[in-house]
């Protein structure tokens, strides 16, 4: 059977558009950050984690006295519905003088970075912060003169197979 002209350029158009779609989807999973907190290992959460601790720290500023808890991990969530993963978490106690614990977290929210959407509600004394790459920092007032802020993981994946 011959192909006329046409249908030459249809099958050569499929062709490149193909290999275009092959180099655009290689390109992206070597490239493209993740979508998903299951794309992570636990690795990077940790790394993340700890830049979003001593971070909290560094803007809590003078006056406070902040107190780094240590590294918790919990095996056993689930990152799907086969596969088992690990959380960390790590809580960082701000004392202030009582009183002054709504005026930290307001300069927390001033002062850490805008992309982590920092939000400090004085109704219920709660705070959230995304710190990026699937850590959430979450806590507010504990009691009169203390705040614990806690970074989470969320459920990742295990280094090891």
């Amino acid at each position: 059977m011959r192909i006329g002209r046409k249908g030459w350029w249809v099958g050569a158009l499929v062709a490149v558009w193909a290999g275009a779609l092959l180099v655009a989807a290689v390109w992206s999973a070597q490239h493209d950050p993740a979508t998903v907190r299951g794309q992570t290992d636990l690795t990077e959460g940790r790394q993340n984690l700890d830049r979003a601790v001593a971070l909290l720290v560094e803007t809590a500023g003078p006056g406070v006295t902040p107190d780094v808890g240590p590294l918790r991990q919990a095996t056993g969530c689930r990152v799907t519905m086969v596969r088992r993963g690990t959380e960390l978490d790590q809580s960082v106690l701000l004392t202030v003088p009582a009183g002054q614990e709504p005026t930290l977290l307001e300069r927390l929210v001033d002062d850490l970075p805008a992309e982590w959407s920092a939000r400090y509600d004085p109704g219920n004394g709660r705070f959230f912060a995304d710190a990026g790459d699937f850590v959430a920092i979450r806590g507010g007032i504990e009691e009169p003169g203390l705040v614990r802020l806690t970074a989470e993981t969320g459920c990742r994946p295990s280094d090891a197979p």
